[in-house]
Protein backbone atom coordinates (compact mmCIF):
# COMPACT_ATOMS: atom_id res chain seq x y z
CA UNK A 1 0.00 0.00 0.00
CA UNK A 2 1.78 3.16 -0.90
CA UNK A 3 1.00 6.06 1.26
CA UNK A 4 1.20 9.58 1.31
CA UNK A 5 0.55 11.62 4.86
CA UNK A 6 -0.53 15.42 4.13
CA UNK A 7 -0.30 17.70 6.80
CA UNK A 8 -0.01 21.03 8.05
CA UNK A 9 1.52 21.32 12.17
CA UNK A 10 1.97 25.55 14.19
CA UNK A 11 3.28 23.52 16.98
CA UNK A 12 4.63 20.66 16.12
CA UNK A 13 1.75 18.15 17.82
CA UNK A 14 0.31 17.32 14.56
CA UNK A 15 4.07 16.80 12.93
CA UNK A 16 4.67 14.46 16.03
CA UNK A 17 1.63 12.64 15.00
CA UNK A 18 2.38 12.64 11.65
CA UNK A 19 6.13 11.75 11.60
CA UNK A 20 4.97 8.33 13.86
CA UNK A 21 2.38 6.90 11.17
CA UNK A 22 4.77 8.02 8.13
CA UNK A 23 7.29 5.20 9.84
CA UNK A 24 4.64 2.59 10.85
CA UNK A 25 3.04 2.77 7.13
CA UNK A 26 6.12 3.80 5.50
CA UNK A 27 4.65 7.02 4.06
CA UNK A 28 5.80 9.60 1.73
CA UNK A 29 5.67 12.94 3.79
CA UNK A 30 4.57 16.48 1.95
CA UNK A 31 4.22 19.21 5.51
CA UNK A 32 1.91 22.03 4.29
CA UNK A 33 3.56 24.89 4.66
CA UNK A 34 2.74 28.37 5.93
CA UNK A 35 4.60 30.86 8.18
CA UNK A 36 1.64 33.34 8.99
CA UNK A 37 0.59 31.54 12.18
CA UNK A 38 4.32 30.20 13.30
CA UNK A 39 5.20 31.64 16.65
CA UNK A 40 4.13 33.15 20.06
CA UNK A 41 0.77 33.99 21.24
CA UNK A 42 -0.18 37.10 18.70
CA UNK A 43 0.22 34.42 15.89
CA UNK A 44 -2.06 31.79 17.95
CA UNK A 45 -4.97 34.96 18.29
CA UNK A 46 -4.30 35.27 14.87
CA UNK A 47 -4.90 31.94 13.34
CA UNK A 48 -8.33 31.46 15.93
CA UNK A 49 -9.60 34.60 14.62
CA UNK A 50 -8.78 34.20 11.28
CA UNK A 51 -10.34 30.55 11.32
CA UNK A 52 -13.16 31.66 12.80
CA UNK A 53 -13.46 34.17 9.36
CA UNK A 54 -12.41 31.17 7.43
CA UNK A 55 -9.95 33.54 5.64
CA UNK A 56 -7.50 31.25 3.55
CA UNK A 57 -4.05 32.25 3.75
CA UNK A 58 -1.16 31.33 1.10
CA UNK A 59 0.76 27.89 1.30
CA UNK A 60 3.50 26.00 0.09
CA UNK A 61 3.22 22.28 -0.56
CA UNK A 62 5.44 20.26 -2.53
CA UNK A 63 3.66 18.46 -5.90
CA UNK A 64 2.96 15.37 -5.93
CA UNK A 65 1.75 12.49 -8.32
CA UNK A 66 -2.00 10.95 -6.33
CA UNK A 67 -1.59 8.48 -9.15
CA UNK A 68 1.07 7.07 -7.38
CA UNK A 69 -0.54 6.31 -4.23
CA UNK A 70 -3.38 4.32 -2.98
CA UNK A 71 -4.31 5.87 0.28
CA UNK A 72 -3.72 9.86 1.33
CA UNK A 73 -3.72 10.36 5.31
CA UNK A 74 -4.51 14.42 5.97
CA UNK A 75 -3.51 15.62 8.93
CA UNK A 76 -4.14 18.94 10.35
CA UNK A 77 -4.87 20.83 14.42
CA UNK A 78 -8.98 21.68 15.33
CA UNK A 79 -8.56 25.55 15.36
CA UNK A 80 -11.91 26.80 16.52
CA UNK A 81 -13.52 23.57 15.77
CA UNK A 82 -12.31 23.78 12.04
CA UNK A 83 -9.67 22.01 10.48
CA UNK A 84 -6.37 24.54 10.47
CA UNK A 85 -6.38 26.89 7.87
CA UNK A 86 -3.44 25.97 5.57
CA UNK A 87 -5.17 22.74 5.30
CA UNK A 88 -8.64 24.64 4.18
CA UNK A 89 -6.42 26.21 2.01
CA UNK A 90 -5.21 23.18 0.55
CA UNK A 91 -8.56 21.15 0.25
CA UNK A 92 -10.16 24.36 -1.52
CA UNK A 93 -7.64 23.98 -4.24
CA UNK A 94 -9.48 20.72 -5.12
CA UNK A 95 -6.25 18.93 -5.33
CA UNK A 96 -6.53 15.42 -7.10
CA UNK A 97 -6.18 12.44 -4.42
CA UNK A 98 -7.09 8.88 -4.74
CA UNK A 99 -10.08 6.82 -3.78
CA UNK A 100 -8.70 5.84 -0.18
CA UNK A 101 -8.12 9.08 2.28
CA UNK A 102 -8.41 9.51 5.93
CA UNK A 103 -7.75 11.91 8.51
CA UNK A 104 -6.23 12.09 11.72
CA UNK A 105 -6.42 15.52 14.22
CA UNK A 106 -4.86 16.97 16.92
CA UNK A 107 -6.80 19.28 19.38
CA UNK A 108 -5.88 21.01 22.79
CA UNK A 109 -9.51 19.56 24.33
CA UNK A 110 -11.54 22.48 23.59
CA UNK A 111 -12.51 21.88 20.26
CA UNK A 112 -15.55 19.43 18.90
CA UNK A 113 -13.46 17.06 16.75
CA UNK A 114 -16.42 16.15 15.23
CA UNK A 115 -17.57 19.33 13.82
CA UNK A 116 -13.95 19.15 11.98
CA UNK A 117 -14.68 15.92 10.63
CA UNK A 118 -17.79 16.83 9.02
CA UNK A 119 -16.20 20.08 7.74
CA UNK A 120 -13.52 18.18 6.17
CA UNK A 121 -15.35 15.14 4.78
CA UNK A 122 -17.22 18.24 2.57
CA UNK A 123 -14.15 19.73 1.42
CA UNK A 124 -12.61 16.15 0.23
CA UNK A 125 -13.72 14.72 -3.33
CA UNK A 126 -13.91 11.34 -1.39
CA UNK A 127 -15.45 9.61 1.36
CA UNK A 128 -13.10 9.67 4.43
CA UNK A 129 -11.85 5.72 5.48
CA UNK A 130 -11.13 6.41 8.57
CA UNK A 131 -10.36 8.91 11.22
CA UNK A 132 -8.48 9.57 14.46
CA UNK A 133 -8.03 12.46 17.15
CA UNK A 134 -5.48 12.75 18.77
CA UNK A 135 -5.24 15.27 22.16
CA UNK A 136 -1.79 17.29 22.77
CA UNK A 137 -1.91 16.04 26.49
CA UNK A 138 -1.58 12.64 24.33
CA UNK A 139 1.16 13.59 22.14
CA UNK A 140 3.25 15.76 24.74
CA UNK A 141 3.03 12.52 27.04
CA UNK A 142 3.91 10.43 24.52
CA UNK A 143 0.78 8.18 25.07
CA UNK A 144 -0.38 8.52 21.19
CA UNK A 145 1.78 4.55 20.06
CA UNK A 146 -0.79 2.21 20.73
CA UNK A 147 -3.63 4.44 18.74
CA UNK A 148 -1.01 4.96 15.73
CA UNK A 149 -0.56 1.37 15.86
CA UNK A 150 -4.68 0.44 15.77
CA UNK A 151 -4.97 3.34 13.39
CA UNK A 152 -2.32 2.02 10.88
CA UNK A 153 -3.77 -1.64 11.31
CA UNK A 154 -6.96 0.11 10.68
CA UNK A 155 -5.70 1.19 7.08
CA UNK A 156 -4.02 -2.07 5.91
CA UNK A 157 -6.57 -4.60 6.99
CA UNK A 158 -8.91 -2.02 4.86
CA UNK A 159 -5.83 -2.18 1.55
CA UNK A 160 -5.79 -6.37 2.01
CA UNK A 161 -2.78 -6.12 2.93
Amino acid sequence: MRTLIIYYSRTGTTATIARSLANRLDADVREIGCGRYKGGLLRYLLAGYESVRGHLPEIDVTEFAAEQYDLVLIGTPIWTSHPALPVRTFLNRKPELPARVAVFLTHGGHSLPQTCIDELEELLPVPVEARLTFNSAQVSGGTFADDVNAFADELENRSGQ
